[in-house]
C-alpha cells in the first residue's frame, strides 16, 4: 500500500482505520451499498406508460389527431409513438440502456480492480462514484429544462417518491450509471489531451511554454474544447433517437420546431459544467495532489473514513458545478425563453408535459391529454404564437 492516503502518511491515520485501509473490505462495502441501490432500483423499476397513461388513447390506436388532421401512430418498444424510429431501427431505447449499465460497469469495475489490486482506493473510483451521484440531481435538470425520457426506459415508477417525480416523465434507472459514462469518459479524453499537448509545448519551448506556465487555466481551455462537441453530439442522438426530448427549449435550436429539436449553445454551455469540473478532479497541483487529495484531510471525518471522506469533497465538487447549471437553466425557465415546443409529442401512449398549456394550445390536444406535472410554478410563463389554432 501507498505510504501517503490522500494527502496524508499512514502515521497520521488511527490504526482502526488503517485495518479497513490495508484490507480489502472498504472496496466490499462500497460496491455493496452501489449494488444494493441499484438492485433496488432495479427490481421497483417498470415500463411502459402506467400511471401517467393517456385516456384520449386507445391501447390498439392507429392513428391521432393533431390540428384536426390525423397522422398514424407506430408501435414498438412496447408502447405507441407518434415518429418512425430513426433510421427504422427499433432498438434505439435497449442501446442506450446498454451504455448506461455497460458503461458504467466497466468504468467501475475497471478502477475498483485497480484498487483490489493496490489495497488502496484509486483516485479515479472516488470520481467515478461522484460522478454517478450527480443522479440525485436528474429530476430537477428534467424539471427545469423541460426534459421528458422514455418511458420505454426501465424507470421509477411514477408516484414513488416526489424527488423522482419532479421529472416531467419518468426517472431512468440507467441514468444512474449513465452519468459516471456520461461525466468520466470525457474527463479522462480531456485529461489525456492535456498531458499530451503540455509535453509537447514543454518540448519544444521549455518552462515558458504557455501550458507550463498555465497549467490549470489550459486544462480548463481543453476540456471545453473537448466536452462541447461530445456533449452536444450526445444529446443531439439522444433527442434524435427520443431516448428524451425537448418539449420546450430556448434559442437557437437545433431542427426546431420539431420532437427532436436541441440546443446547440444553452445546454452544451450549461450542463458542460458539470462535465468540466469532473475534468478538474483529475488536475494534480504542484504538490502532486489532486483537488478530493488535498482537502479531504483538512475534514474531521477523514480520520476515521478517509476514503468515505474523498468521495464527499468529490460528490460536492462536482454538485457545485452541477447547481451551477441549474441555476442558469432556471433563469431561461422563469424568464419564459423556453418557448418553442417540440412537435408532435412523440410518448403518445404518456400524457404530454404541458405545464405552461403551449401543447393545449398550440397543437390543440385535450387537456386531459396533458399534465402540468410536480412543482408547476414560474417567474414569466412562454407564450404560444399569436396564430396558435387554440389560443385562449
Amino acid at each position: 500500500m501507498s505510504t501517503q492516503i490522500a494527502g496524508r502518511r499512514k502515521a497520521d491515520v488511527p490504526d482502526q482505520a488503517l485495518k479497513w485501509l490495508d484490507g480489502r473490505r472498504w472496496l466490499l462495502v462500497a460496491f455493496g451499498l452501489f449494488g444494493a441501490l441499484m438492485l433496488l432500483l432495479l427490481v421497483t423499476a417498470e415500463t411502459g406508460a402506467g400511471a401517467l397513461a393517456n385516456p384520449t388513447v386507445a391501447p390498439d390506436a392507429t392513428s391521432y389527431v393533431l390540428n384536426g388532421v390525423s397522422y398514424p401512430i407506430h408501435h414498438y418498444n412496447g408502447g405507441l409513438r407518434a415518429n418512425e424510429p430513426l433510421l427504422g431501427w427499433t432498438g434505439w431505447a435497449y442501446l442506450w440502456q446498454a451504455i448506461g449499465f455497460g458503461g458504467g460497469a466497466a468504468i467501475l469495475g475497471y478502477y475498483g480492480y485497480r484498487s483490489w489490486r493496490s489495497r488502496s482506493m484509486h483516485p479515479m473510483l472516488a470520481v467515478s462514484f461522484a460522478a454517478g451521484g450527480m443522479f440525485a440531481f436528474d429530476p430537477f435538470y428534467n424539471w427545469l429544462g423541460y426534459f421528458p425520457t422514455n418511458p420505454a426506459f426501465l424507470h421509477i415508477p411514477h408516484g414513488a417518491l416526489p424527488w423522482s417525480d419532479l421529472a416531467p416523465t419518468f426517472e431512468p434507472v440507467f441514468f444512474f450509471p449513465l452519468y459516471i459514462v456520461w461525466l468520466v469518459i470525457p474527463a479522462l479524453i480531456a485529461h489525456g489531451l492535456w498531458k499530451r499537448l503540455k509535453a509537447r509545448g514543454f518540448a519544444k519551448r521549455g518552462a515558458t511554454a504557455f501550458m507550463t506556465r498555465h497549467p490549470l487555466l489550459a486544462l480548463i481551455i481543453v476540456c471545453k474544447c473537448v466536452t462541447f462537441p461530445l456533449d452536444l453530439a450526445g444529446f443531439r442522438m439522444g433527442c434524435v433517437t427520443e431516448a428524451f426530448i425537448f418539449t420546450q427549449a430556448p434559442g437557437p435550436l437545433i431542427a426546431g420546431g420539431s420532437t427532436g429539436q436541441a440546443q446547440w449553445l444553452w445546454e452544451p454551455l450549461l450542463f458542460e459544467l458539470t462535465m468540466m469540473g469532473t475534468c478538474l478532479l483529475l488536475y494534480h497541483g504542484k504538490d502532486g495532489l489532486t483537488f478530493t487529495e488535498r482537502w479531504a484531510p483538512r475534514l474531521r471525518s477523514f480520520g476515521r473514513f478517509p476514503y468515505a471522506t474523498q468521495f464527499a469533497v468529490a460528490w460536492v465538487a462536482i454538485g457545485v458545478t452541477y447547481v451551477a447549471c441549474l441555476v442558469g437553466m432556471g433563469a431561461l425557465r422563469f424568464t419564459g425563453q423556453v418557448d418553442r415546443i417540440g412537435s408532435p409529442w412523440p410518448y403518445v401512449d404518456t400524457i404530454a408535459y404541458d405545464p405552461d398549456k403551449l401543447y393545449q394550445q398550440e397543437l390543440c390536444l385535450p387537456a386531459e391529454a396533458t399534465r402540468e406535472g410536480s412543482a408547476n410554478w414560474n417567474g414569466i410563463r412562454p407564450e404560444p404564437s399569436a396564430d396558435a389554432p387554440c389560443r385562449h
